[in-house]
């Protein structure tokens, strides 16, 4: 989704020679300037960096408050699917079934 900004402040970036050639290519191609592109590029890969650490944070809290899955339960119940042993939903940590609203 694009929404046109009404305030900018400029940024120089250096790009290898072979990119800034496929850049300008892709911008050509799309109508669009090779400004736009980069602009749009940066805004999106900082709100996905911005909701990685937002989800890195409340697992980290989960974590602290002992309401994870062990790597080696995890691990078996992965490797059980799809065999005749196939094991059931690994439980929490701490020991109780939890719904995902209550983690």
């Amino acid at each position: 989704m694009f929404v046109a900004n009404t305030r900018s402040a400029a940024l120089s970036v250096r790009l290898k020679p072979d990119v800034k050639k496929r850049l300008a290519k892709l911008a050509k191609a799309s109508g669009r300037s090779s400004n736009f592109i980069v602009s749009d590029a940066v805004e999106t890969y900082v709100a996905d960096q911005e909701r990685m650490l937002a989800e890195i944070r409340e697992g980290e809290l989960q974590i602290r408050s002992g309401h994870y899955v062990r790597h080696e339960d995890m691990k078996a119940w992965l490797l059980s699917w799809g065999t005749d042993k196939e094991l059931p939903l690994p439980k929490c940590a701490c020991g109780r079934a939890h719904d995902d609203k209550e983690l």
